[in-house]
């Protein structure tokens, strides 16, 4: 658990979280969970005051009514094209007393509205029953956004209803033009109400704070859950899930730094002589902010001990080597590179 030599997806996120959630105590995880949430949304009531007992499902699949089968497609896919889906599975789903979660976790910025959709109304349909009674579904977001995501990016005409859906749309929105296509009504304050959006990073500071209290106990229990969640908090950190405030650019308070060498100000690599013992930083412009962003400025080798041409990804994809500069080149690569080169 939490090693991933060849890097993190998103299912291993889940899987970690939602199966600490799953097994630890509820107070560990669960509950610090649905408070953030709670924090995020404080006109909402998210987090029940009392409950007997949580289910955490990973993974749960779901039948899809025989009526949406044909219909539960993103709508911009032609329909020839279209297949019949039986079955949804959202990454997890949690059931705390007359509440529901049902949760759609991504590694990225991504935004899948169809699924958040499908999502909805299975969730309406399958928890929102007579038997169930005044049970309340939410449909939860992870990304590592930074805020409540504002538009569906899809842009579609349904060709039996005529009801189009733009990139602008909200979720909410696009949930609501989407229930329309299937003859279902939907109120979209109320789906907007009951769309949540949470971050990976929130979720990396959450962590810390759960280890901070059970760090400075001493029984058993607490034992295990901080070591469960310091593992999982280094995962996070690796991935870099810490919570960064978001630059407004109407913000009259906020402060552009022009030009200035990333390691110092950020402290990314606070000990250069346990990674680089022969390599001054300043000679690195790959390590150099230019016009606010980290680029690689092939102008800036001049004069160093380093050319782009000895990197053989400059010569065969030179569109690329941007992107390979800041993925691909390590520093015992550069290490090397300049000892050859010298």
């Amino acid at each position: 658990m939490f090693a991933y030599p060849w890097g993190v997806s998103e299912d291993d996120l889940t899987g970690d979280f939602f199966g600490l959630m799953r097994h630890l105590p509820d107070e560990a995880v669960l509950i610090p969970f649905l408070d953030l949430i709670q924090r995020q949304y404080p006109d909402r009531d998210i987090r029940p005051q009392h409950f007997e007992q949580a289910e955490v499902l990973l993974w749960p699949d779901y039948e899809i009514p025989k009526e949406w089968r044909t219909q539960f497609n993103r709508p911009d896919i032609p329909a020839e094209r279209r297949r019949s889906k039986h079955y949804i599975v959202p990454d997890a789903v949690l059931i705390v007393g007359h509440y529901t979660f049902i949760v759609e976790a991504e590694k990225s910025h991504s935004i899948e509205a169809e699924q958040l959709f499908q999502q909805y109304m299975i969730g309406q349909r399958m928890f929102v029953t007579p038997t169930q009674g005044r049970r309340k579904v939410y449909t939860v977001l992870i990304n590592t956004d930074q805020m409540r995501p504002s538009a569906c990016r899809i842009t579609a005409t349904d060709e039996s209803t005529g009801i189009a859906v733009s990139a602008g749309d909200s979720v909410p929105r696009y949930i609501e033009k989407r229930a329309r296509m299937l003859g279902e009504a939907c109120d979209v304050d109320e789906v907007s109400r009951r769309f949540l959006w949470v971050s990976w990073h929130h979720i990396g500071k959450l962590a810390e704070e759960v280890i901070e209290v059970y760090g400075h106990r001493q029984d058993r229990v607490s034992m295990i859950i901080s070591r469960f969640l310091s593992g999982f908090k280094e995962m996070t950190d690796r991935e870099g899930y810490y919570p960064v405030r978001v630059y407004r650019a109407d913000d009259p308070d906020e402060v552009v730094v022009e030009d200035y060498d990333l390691v110092p100000a950020t402290g990314l690599f606070p000990a250069w002589e346990d990674c680089l013992p022969d390599v001054d930083p300043g000679d690195i412009p790959l390590l150099r902010v230019r016009e606010k962003s980290l680029q690689w400025d092939p102008d800036a080798f001049e004069g160093s001990r380093m050319n782009p041409t000895d990197i053989p990804a400059a010569k065969l994809m030179p569109d690329m080597t941007d992107d390979l500069a800041r993925r691909s080149i390590r520093p015992d690569a550069i290490r090397i590179l300049s000892e050859q080169r010298g």
